[in-house]
């Protein structure tokens, strides 16, 4: 009987001492699985506190988990942040998916990190996509991270940085070329006086340039950029054009001279530089002071003193008018002057091409019917 008692107490006391060291193993392990939480939650913090997206996947045993950060999910239009690799692959360009597939399965296999650049597949997003471990202490729990930072803008400036570079070596291009169509030699140089640019007629002259005039033009690039640009033309061609032109204004002067109608010229600057003896008598004006060159403005005040311009209620917007035509003519025009006095003056004004105007005056008749 005392033998059987022994055991019993024995049995219990052995029940009794499984249950205790059961239930300390139980509380280690909800010590570990808690701080194993409380680690992986402040993994998630430090994770989620950064500037860019990321995409982590830790194997703990085995057992692969995924999680796919909100700034992520964001960008990518993903609903779960538990979603797979295959969700976050589906967002990217057919090609960039295969390559980073590629290079995250050498990261979890190897260990190997990498760097690369992809996009979403309408090319709207670019990133940059760095891909490191994260070792834990425990070796069966590391985790592999893929950090997405976006470079879209980045990306955006520097394809409009090389658009504008390609329109601008475009635009280079087309003027070196139009540069070296031209006939006569034309070189650049910088204020040390160095030949910074010449033409292929300047290179091609072998220093030939006894029978040519230069024509300096100064150039500014820039606050403290100054340069010149310096093209020769052949005297005897200049000299000869030049004889060629002077001769064929005289000629055309002259005959402008002889024809029974007053004829006068305004060049740009609206100066009288040209007038026939017929509009000096239509207009009753001393030929001398035609010869002073006078401005068109001074002209008109000269009729008006003298009462030959047409009657007008607003003498100062009439002359505004007048002039205008100086900027505004660009074909020959037809007006009829009804003077004091009964007088009809048929005029025509036509754009001249210095810029100036040619007025041609005729006496048509009087309001009478008389000719003349």
């Amino acid at each position: 009987m005392v033998s059987i008692t022994i055991v019993f107490v024995w049995f219990f006391s052995f029940i009794l001492l499984c249950v205790i060291f059961a239930a300390i193993f139980v509380s280690r392990l909800r010590s570990v699985a808690r701080k194993n939480l409380e680690t992986a939650n402040q993994m998630e913090d430090i994770l989620e506190s950064a500037p860019d997206g990321y995409f982590c996947m830790s194997r703990i045993k085995g057992k692969d988990y995924t999680h796919c950060s909100r700034r992520l999910c964001l960008l990518l239009n993903i609903v779960e942040t538990n979603a797979s690799l295959s969700a976050v692959l589906k967002q990217l360009d057919a090609k960039d998916a295969r390559l980073l597939t590629e290079s995250f399965q050498n990261l979890i296999e190897k260990g190997m990190p990498f760097e690369l650049t992809v996009s979403t597949d309408n090319k709207r997003l670019f990133f940059v996509v760095i891909g490191r471990v994260l070792y834990m202490s425990d070796t069966q729990q590391n985790s592999y991270v893929m950090w997405f930072k976006d470079m879209t803008r980045k990306t955006a400036l520097l394809i409009e940085e090389r658009q504008a570079y390609t329109h601008l070596l475009q635009q280079r291009e087309i003027l070196t070329k139009t540069l070296n169509t031209l006939p006569f030699p034309l070189y650049v140089e910088d204020k040390n006086g160095t030949v910074c640019f010449a033409n292929k007629a300047y290179t091609e002259a072998k220093d030939d340039f006894a029978d040519m005039h230069w024509i300096n033009m100064p150039l500014a690039l820039g606050k403290n950029s100054s340069y010149a640009l310096k093209y020769g033309q052949d005297k005897t061609t200049e000299e000869g054009l030049s004889t060629l032109l002077a001769d064929a204004d005289r000629a055309h002067k002259a005959v402008l001279k002889e024809i029974p109608f007053g004829v006068v010229l305004f060049d740009s600057n609206t100066r009288l530089v040209f007038f026939n003896n017929a509009f000096s008598e239509l207009w009753n004006i001393d030929s001398q002071w035609l010869k002073k060159e006078p401005l068109y403005a001074s002209f008109l005040d000269k009729i008006q003193e003298k009462g030959l311009l047409p009657q007008v209620k607003d003498f100062a917007q009439y002359k505004k008018v007048q002039l205008s035509a100086f900027a505004q003519l660009t074909k020959t025009t037809e007006e009829f002057l009804y003077l004091p006095g009964g007088q009809i003056v048929r005029r025509l004004m036509i754009p001249h091409a210095n810029g100036g105007i040619l007025i041609l005056d005729e006496r048509k008749m009087n309001i009478t019917g008389d000719t003349h």
